[in-house]
């Protein structure tokens, strides 16, 4: 009797099933919507690492925050994650990045952007690589919660 009762569910299981479906549709952004909401944020993203300001960077994560290098390591918090940055400008010398063939989607409070990047270094030369960032709605703007890279 157990069983039969944890298998036929009824329907108001899945009327619950179809609200949560219309929710989920009604809080999904559109490409374009996510780009112009997470872009600005992206492009400052890019701009201060540019620029070598390696504490500002710190604003950008979340407080939670997670990054990862596929098959490699992961770091867990903000204060880690800028620490590896700092560490990667230090053996690589000034570095730049460029962003390319990016794209957006978003869900609710969250917004990613998938994307090929090249960091250009003094040390190291051409660093080639392809990123996943999910962003998370923070206040009034957005901060990294999850960053997964691999290198090419």
């Amino acid at each position: 009797m157990k069983s039969s009762v944890l298998l036929n569910r009824g329907p108001k299981h899945q009327t619950r099933k179809s609200i949560l479906k219309l929710q989920l549709i009604r809080m999904s952004l559109t490409n374009q919507e996510a780009q112009q909401k997470l872009e600005p944020f992206v492009n400052d993203y890019v701009e201060k690492l540019n620029s070598g300001d390696i504490n500002y960077m710190n604003n950008f994560y979340h407080k939670e925050s997670v990054m990862v290098e596929q098959g490699k390591s992961c770091l867990y918090g903000k204060e880690a994650i800028v620490e590896s940055l700092r560490q990667m400008m230090t053996e690589c010398g000034k570095t730049t990045m460029q962003i390319s063939n990016s794209q957006y989607q978003g869900v609710g409070d969250f917004i990613h952007i998938e994307t090929d990047f090249v960091f250009q270094t003094e040390k190291s030369g051409d660093l080639k690589g392809h990123y996943l960032q999910i962003w998370r709605k923070d206040g009034d703007g957005y901060t990294i919660y999850h960053d997964e890279y691999q290198m090419i």
